[in-house]
């Protein structure tokens, strides 16, 4: 026989709360989970890491990035095409600072520099036997306040020397273009330039926002930038070269429109070791500040990703 007292004793326990005490179990938890955030923020940024750092560790579906004196968090487009790198496989040199992609033992990678006239005259035997495998030579800038269309003048001296050190060569032109018409010219120039010269690697356009205020660039949309990008490549691969353009995160998030960039290989500059950038991206600028023997000075060092 079942009492009571015994279905009593089968009836989950219950409380009742009041709407005070609702308002104030929300406002504790609240509290809870702030101080969390605030403490793990704060001990963050005393064990050095940067406030950039931090917020891109927050905001994990954002690029988060800080330029034109603010932070800037660019929700991620999951119709693009993602890298698949993995940080655990980048080495590090402790005495050169040079990256390499190791799997297994095994260096997926080659080790690069891109150079200009602001290397001055460069030793290629000595550049080649310190381990540098690839090269690319500015051809061309253009002025960002003049505009002028200026051929680099160490460029031919350049593609010579390194071909004749045993290294695969590719050029950039650094543009300023506002017009279709600059873009053609700068294209027709690079082409021509090369002519009876072989490249082993793509004639990269260089899309760059400059900091100045005068800057001629500044009033082009993000439609012109994109439109001139490919109207270069488009030139570039109908002459029977690699047509490839180079970014930064703010220009790739940003200043360019990359849904319709998704045919032409990309170069990505970023200098902090991580794999943070996180579209497909072939070619990496991981330094401004490497050192190479055979060079005075600082150059740019680059890892090629995909052999």
């Amino acid at each position: 026989m079942v009492t009571d007292t015994d279905n009593h004793a089968h009836i989950p326990f219950q409380k009742t709360y009041s709407k005070e005490e609702v308002d104030s179990l929300v406002n504790e938890a609240r509290y809870d989970s702030r101080k969390k955030l605030l403490d793990s923020i704060k001990n963050s940024l005393e064990s050095g890491k940067t406030l950039v750092s931090v917020l891109k560790s927050l905001y994990p579906e954002h690029i988060v990035f800080s330029a034109n004196s603010k932070y800037n968090f660019v929700p991620i487009n999951n119709e693009l095409s993602r890298n698949n790198y993995d940080i655990k496989s980048l080495q590090e040199d402790e005495t050169t600072g040079r990256y390499s992609y190791v799997n297994n033992g095994k260096v997926e990678s080659k080790f690069g520099i891109d150079v200009s006239s602001h290397q001055g005259d460069i030793d290629w035997e000595a550049v080649a036997a310190d381990g540098v495998e690839f090269v690319f030579v500015r051809a061309l800038y253009r002025g960002y306040g003049t505009g002028k269309l200026v051929v680099d003048e160490k460029c031919i001296e350049n593609i010579e020397g390194a071909h004749a050190a045993g290294l695969d060569v590719g050029v950039y032109v650094f543009s300023q273009a506002i017009t279709k018409e600059e873009i053609q010219e700068e294209a027709s120039t690079v082409l021509n330039l090369l002519e009876g010269y072989t490249l082993e690697l793509p004639i990269v356009f260089d899309v760059e926002k400059v900091s100045d205020s005068q800057a001629r660039t500044n009033s082009l949309t993000v439609e012109d930038r994109t439109n001139f990008t490919i109207e270069f490549l488009n030139m570039v691969k109908s002459a029977g070269y690699e047509p490839m353009f180079y970014h930064n995160t703010e220009m790739g998030a940003m200043l360019l429109d990359l849904t319709k960039l998704t045919d032409y290989p990309k170069w990505f500059a970023g200098y902090t070791k991580e794999f943070y950038w996180p579209y497909e991206y072939n070619l990496w600028q991981y330094s401004e500040s490497g050192r190479v023997n055979g060079i005075q000075g600082n150059v740019d060092l680059d890892i090629w990703l995909k052999k």
